[in-house]
């Protein structure tokens, strides 16, 4: 069972936890069995902690990362599912990583890079998120094909850009043309011309989330609601 103190119980995260619990349910198969276990640990009897794994549990089934087992007629049984397994060998910042692009990202972001994220393509997956970027921002100012890349931001946001905020102070227009800029230069231009390997998961997805905030800065000037 569990072997962690009621108080570190309590304050961990509940996905943290989640986790750990994951590792722990290994050979078990009823939810319900293993939680009865964990109550008649003497260390759970008072405060939060039995709360605590309850809700960690319900996060693991929330995640997909249990899933149940209709095979049981109990109602309890589980089983550890593919993305569960996946979680145990990758880690946190995995399942983090996966959570943050497969919730909350720009809508044009999300049908582009969410399917090849979750392949685990996160090479594609920022590259089509940039690429959509560059379209959109293409449509947006008027400017023709034979600007790509760098220079179609330049020339977007720049000071005489058709994207660039009049009401806007200098320096405020110039860090937007160094933000899509950069961020094209960044996180587009090297998969453009090279493999470009995301080691780090979170790194992947936070680069699709920079997509999706930039899409959405678009939103803003499209519609004239820039702050």
């Amino acid at each position: 069972m569990l072997d962690l103190d009621p108080l570190t119980i309590e304050e961990l995260p509940v996905d943290e936890l989640g986790l750990r619990i994951l590792d722990d349910l290994e050979g078990e198969w009823n939810t319900y069995n293993y939680f009865l276990g964990c109550s008649r640990d003497q260390r759970y009897q008072h405060g939060e902690a039995l709360r605590a794994i309850q809700e960690a549990i319900a996060w693991l089934s929330y995640r997909g990362l249990i899933a149940p087992a209709l095979s049981e007629s109990s109602g309890r049984g589980f089983f550890i599912t593919r993305a569960g397994h996946e979680a145990l060998v990758k880690g946190l910042a995995h399942v983090r990583s996966l959570h943050q692009v497969a919730e909350g990202l720009h809508p044009e972001i999300e049908s582009r890079a969410r399917r090849q994220f979750l392949l685990g393509e996160y090479e594609q997956a920022v590259f089509v998120s940039m690429k959509a970027i560059e379209v959109r921002v293409r449509a947006l100012s008027g400017l023709g094909d034979d600007l790509v890349g760098v220079d179609l931001m330049n020339r977007a946001f720049g000071k005489d850009g058709s994207l660039a905020d009049a009401n806007a102070v200098s320096g405020e227009r110039e860090g937007r043309r160094a933000l899509f800029a950069g961020a094209y230069a960044v996180l587009r231009n090297p998969a453009g011309h090279r493999d470009v390997d995301y080691d780090d998961v979170a790194e992947a997805a936070e680069a699709v989330a920079t997509a999706s905030l930039l899409m959405r800065i678009l939103d803003a000037i499209e519609t004239g609601q820039e702050s």
